[in-house]
């Protein structure tokens, strides 16, 4: 079932593709209604897919965590770090897939990666019993489009939140899966990573994949 809700839907995606995609009209009917919902869905979910070769460095504080969570990536220059509290992890090399991989392993258990959500969203999009609630929001001053998705019986994660920047990363989530909670909030953001940074922690990292 897709909440039908058409005004919140068009005001919280104002990009003029996603109206364009959803065609928000304020219109009735429970199929436009639902034909919007998933247009939203895959626009977010392709955001945070072409997000990923955007350089960015994000800051985030996790629920029932002492230790605030950093990532820093920049698929074009090769080089990416994780830092959770005061211990840093950094990555170098020049294949996407195996950044992807080494992101995944770093945030095992502290946040999802833009590629997994991506395809949370993607399969609710496409699950009918899905129910999808939309708002937005400011976070880290990064204006970001939110999702509550609820009931999908088709998709890896059948209920989950999650805001994403109008550049495609992660403003928040709160997802369970399998044994893993995620509760996540971006508290600090800004485009690009700072090379001087990276080279100062480099002496500090724990693990270094050449």
């Amino acid at each position: 079932m897709i909440v039908q809700n058409p005004l919140r839907r068009c005001a919280a995606f104002g990009a003029a593709a996603l109206l364009a995609l959803a065609g928000c009209s304020g219109g009735e009917g429970g199929g436009e209604a639902a034909s919007e919902d998933q247009a939203a869905l895959t626009e977010l979910s392709e955001r945070l897919v072409d997000g990923e070769g955007h350089a960015y460095t994000a800051e985030y504080l996790l629920e029932g965590s002492d230790d605030a969570l950093l990532v820093a990536v920049d698929p074009d220059a090769g080089t990416a770090a994780v830092v959770v509290g005061d211990r840093p992890s950094l990555w170098a090399g020049e294949d996407a897939a195996d950044l992807a991989v080494w992101l995944r392993q770093e945030l095992d258990g502290l946040l999802p990666t833009d590629e997994d959500v991506a395809s949370w969203l993607a399969a609710a999009a496409a699950d009918s019993a899905a129910s999808a609630d939309f708002s937005d929001t400011t976070l880290a001053g990064e204006l970001a489009d939110c999702v509550d998705v609820q009931g999908a019986t088709g998709a890896p994660v059948g209920s989950f939140e999650v805001c994403v920047t109008t550049v495609g990363v992660i403003a928040s989530i709160t997802a369970k899966v399998g044994d893993a909670a995620y509760t996540a909030k971006l508290v600090n953001y800004h485009d690009g990573v700072d090379s001087a940074w990276l080279d100062g922690i480099t002496g500090q990292a724990t693990t270094s994949n050449q």
